[in-house]
């Protein structure tokens, strides 16, 4: 959906969703974290599995919807911790 603001710009509303959908909000808000890993790579991130396999952050809290989704593969957070491995 296309829309003309105040200052007469043309927005692309789609592609704004686009932009904001590929930033982890944990970056935005703590900082950036080792570039050379992922989310994945963090002890605070975890998978729920029902049907579907869901990715979480603990930072992010759960509302057991997708506005607490989160990308395995986006770029780690200033909170980021390397997950321990499992014997």
């Amino acid at each position: 959906m296309k829309y003309t603001n105040l200052l007469g710009e043309e927005i692309d509303t789609d592609e704004e969703h686009k932009k904001h959908l590929k930033i982890n909000p944990m970056v935005r808000a703590q900082g950036k974290g080792p570039e050379d890993k992922r989310c994945k790579h963090c002890k605070f991130f975890y998978r729920k599995s029902y049907s579907k396999v869901y990715f979480k952050c603990e930072f992010r809290g759960d509302t057991n919807g997708l506005g607490t989704d989160h990308k395995a593969n986006w770029p780690t957070c200033g909170k980021f911790q390397p997950e321990t491995p499992t014997l």
